[in-house]
């Protein structure tokens, strides 16, 4: 399991001498396989080659015992493409490590340079966060309240304006509706009117929540500390880009670092200083996905101390358990999906309460608290995410306890072979001395016959 942690103190030169090692064994193995296979077809079409016989309390045809060693020798070569795909990822990355040492100068100013993008991405969340949240923002005491018309907002009045307000970011709350845009207006610190851009629908009784947020020149600030330090990101992508041994490689592990290091246009700005037109209604859509984006940069530092986690990342990194995750991934989104179209569930808004409804019955196939499903569709979609979940939660826990209790098999095994060692050690030292005695005995014969014979 802790294969990749030991690869890093291997030079370049063994760890692709391993690869080479491996990948010989692979072909090995590929050669069993194509005997083994020419030796089942041949044994498909003869009839002598019909045995049956008892092993380990087992029977046994000699067709199973030729496809038994056929499936033994799949998982071998399967063990070892993982190890090579481990050996392959840490030759990767040492290579960068030494382009990068040679570039710089030392191994040394490479760490340096990793960590000062490690903090400038927390600097860049906490920003994020005080942006989303308004955290630090002035104003206080508004409040609002909403008239509702068939569903939809007809008109938000403003029943107290408060205090010391630059600008206010206004949330409609309500358990189904959705949909709704709206913008305020302040005059010296006051919030005076609030435009209702869309009206949204299926509103019951919203809640008006009103909350301060920064004047247009400090979001700018923020966006042109953002913009400073993805130039930074970029160019270190880049950087390490040009190193790499393999760009592909490089793509796919540090893709979403490119990603995240896009600058981002300030929409919110633009947002901000427009009102009572309808293409604020598709900026304030953008502005939602640009939040998702920049919420990746949180994924971002999590695989910053994922990568330093190397043994936990092996010891998840197995192909059933991630097969499982993948496969209970997709049965959720797509049975949100599929559930969302069939039932459009009244207990809650689109998507979100179908994920939901989705996740509780895949994981726990406790379904019928959040909308039990009224049509024959949604049954049968019911019935198939309760088996799933049922499946894939028990090839999860069953993979995730033999991957926890494999170091103590392991550390069995090594005992057991220490002392199967200490045995053969025995039975050599006991079979040179029976040789000495034998040498021993022939001398006596040898010296007794001597003796025995008389002097002529």
């Amino acid at each position: 399991m802790a294969l990749s942690k030991r690869l890093e103190s291997c030079s370049l030169e063994r760890i692709t001498k391993m690869k080479d090692v491996v990948i010989q064994e692979i072909a090995s193995i590929d050669r069993q396989l194509a005997d083994r296979e020419k030796e089942l077809d041949e044994m498909l079409e003869t009839v002598e080659t019909v045995r049956l016989t008892k092993r380990h309390g087992q029977y046994e045809l000699s067709l199973d015992k030729a496809e038994s060693q056929i499936a033994r020798l799949n998982d071998e070569k399967e063990k070892l493409l993982d190890k090579v795909r481990i050996i392959e990822q840490a030759r990767q990355k040492k290579h960068l490590m030494d382009e990068q040492a040679r570039v710089l100068g030392s191994v040394a100013r490479v760490k340096a340079k990793d960590l000062l993008i490690f903090f400038l991405i927390l600097f860049l969340i906490v920003i994020l966060a005080v942006d989303f949240l308004g955290v630090g923002a002035a104003g206080s005491g508004a409040v609002a309240k909403a008239e509702v018309v068939e569903g939809r907002i007809y008109r938000i009045n403003v029943l107290n304006g408060g205090e010391g307000y630059e600008r206010v970011n206004i949330h409609l709350v309500d358990a189904v509706g959705s949909g709704a845009l709206v913008s305020g207006q302040i005059v010296e610190g006051q919030l005076t009117q609030v435009d209702v851009i869309h009206v949204g629908e299926n509103y019951t009784n919203p809640v008006v929540e009103i909350e301060p947020h920064f004047s247009v020149g400090t979001l700018w600030i923020f966006w042109i500390i953002d913009l400073i330090c993805c130039t930074i990101f970029m160019a270190n992508f880049f950087f390490e880009y040009r190193l790499a041994d393999s760009k592909k490689w490089y793509w796919k592990n540090n893709w979403i670092d490119f990603i995240t290091s896009i600058p981002l246009p300030p929409v919110q700005v633009i947002a901000a200083s427009q009102v009572g037109d309808l293409g604020i209604v598709r900026l304030g859509r953008l502005l939602r996905a640009v939040r998702i984006l920049r919420a990746l940069r949180l994924f971002r530092i999590a695989l910053f101390f994922w990568r330093g986690m190397d043994h936990l990342s092996t010891t998840l990194d197995v192909r059933l358990l991630k097969r499982s995750l993948l496969y209970g991934l997709l049965s959720l989104v797509f049975g949100a999906f599929i559930f969302m179209g069939l039932e459009r569930m009244e207990s809650g808004s689109g998507f979100g309460a179908s994920l939901w409804w989705s996740f509780t019955t895949l994981v726990t196939g406790g379904y019928a608290d959040i909308h039990n499903p009224e049509t024959a569709s949604g049954k049968i979609l019911t019935v198939f995410l309760v088996i799933t979940g049922m499946v894939l939660v028990g090839v999860f826990t069953a993979t995730l306890t033999s991957i926890l209790v494999s170091d103590e098999d392991s550390l069995k095994v090594e005992e057991l072979e220490e002392q199967v060692g200490i045995v053969t050690k025995i039975q050599e030292d006991v079979r040179d001395m029976h040789e000495r005695l034998d040498r021993l005995e022939g001398t006596l014969r040898e010296i007794r016959d001597t003796v025995a014979t008389p002097k002529k």
